[in-house]
């Protein structure tokens, strides 16, 4: 936790998106390297880049970051925690600002589109998305692949050193197949899930983006690592996919404990957002799950909670849920059997149950 900081008078070529920060406000070189002779404490850096991001930054900055993993549940935890009336969550799910620069400027898979459409790409961008939540106590976002980067925690940290951060952590294997479901669901996928395992780092190569990742971002243990050097305990809370699935109001009062909130709201924990499945009927599926006129229309007659419950009802009426072969689950069990070993000491929970 004491990882020095130093001050380049050259471009840190190591940190696109440190430079980025400063070209854009001040359209000047310096900024942060983690090497150098002259040396400053994290707290001199942080006030220092304080006084190049302005005070405009620091009124509606998000303190409050849901960082992944993907397909553990994000969807719906970052639907949830929005219900209290002190958190304000961005309109856009997934920015992953702090992790753009490790992106190419398009994905190139089927479908990936949307996601490079939606992820920011600058700070102005970034900050302008949490202006409507500058009175809230609570800014957060949910950008599910701030756990797979390196130096994504470091840059959280850096820019707000008292944020607080949710990691939702799900049976690697499950991930895997659901995540591989979720490409299938929306007529990406047309391999079978033992091909696409076998095609995964050929995809990769291609350009595809993180999602189609399936097995890759599963190994947790380094990933988890990097949070718990940055942040103390105070500032990370690691909660399990099956927690969250299983006692969710229990673990949406827990998290806003953890927020400094009260706990005296009431939350419909019955909406399940960004469900995995086979549709039963492609045509029918997309009526419910893109938008269209009628219901645009029922949006605006409709309460927002009730027509929410009533698309993904009807939105999950459409999919089929597929298992996955035994054998390859075995197989995935034991690819990640060490490092679900590893994760288990570091975060000091039982997950035994992961292996069966």
């Amino acid at each position: 936790m004491d990882t020095i900081f130093a001050l380049k008078a050259h471009r840190a070529k190591d940190k696109p998106w440190v430079m980025d920060i400063h070209d854009q406000i001040m359209e000047h070189q310096p900024l942060y390297a983690p090497s150098c002779t002259s040396r400053f404490t994290r707290e001199t850096m942080i006030k220092t880049e304080n006084i190049f991001l302005g005070v405009w930054t620091m009124d509606s900055r998000p303190n409050f970051f849901i960082a992944g993993a993907a397909k553990s549940g994000t969807t719906s935890l970052h639907h949830y925690v929005s219900f209290h009336p002190q958190v304000y969550m961005s309109e856009i799910k997934e920015p992953h600002y702090f992790c753009n620069d490790q992106f190419p400027h398009e994905f190139s898979g089927p479908g990936d589109q949307g996601f490079s459409r939606n992820r920011l790409r600058t700070l102005e961008q970034y900050i302008q998305l949490f202006e409507a939540g500058k009175d809230m106590t609570i800014r957060g976002e949910s950008s599910v692949y701030y756990l797979y980067f390196p130096h994504v925690a470091e840059r959280i940290y850096q820019f707000n050193p008292d944020a607080k951060i949710v990691l939702v952590l799900r049976n690697p294997a499950d991930r895997a197949f659901s995540a591989y479901m979720h490409t299938v669901r929306d007529g990406r996928e047309t391999l079978s899930f033992e091909e696409a395992l076998y095609q995964e780092a050929t995809r990769r190569d291609m350009g595809y983006q993180p999602l189609w990742w399936y097995r890759e971002l599963g190994l947790y243990s380094i990933q988890v690592e990097r949070y718990l050097r940055m942040f103390s305990q105070k500032q990370l809370k690691i909660i399990l996919y099956e927690d969250l699935s299983d006692d969710t109001e229990r673990v949406i009062y827990d998290i806003w404990r953890f927020l400094g909130l009260k706990q005296d709201i009431t939350i419909d924990p019955s909406v399940r957002l960004n469900e995995s499945g086979v549709p039963i009927s492609r045509s029918m599926y997309n009526f419910f799950a893109k938008p269209n006129p009628v219901k645009e229309l029922l949006k605006k007659v409709l309460p927002t909670t009730f027509h929410q419950r009533l698309g993904q009802q009807a939105k999950l009426m459409t999919l089929q849920k597929l298992s996955m072969n035994e054998t390859t689950k075995k197989n995935l069990i034991n690819f990640y059997s060490h490092d679900m070993m590893k994760l288990q000491s570091m975060i000091e929970r039982d997950l035994s149950h992961w292996t069966k």
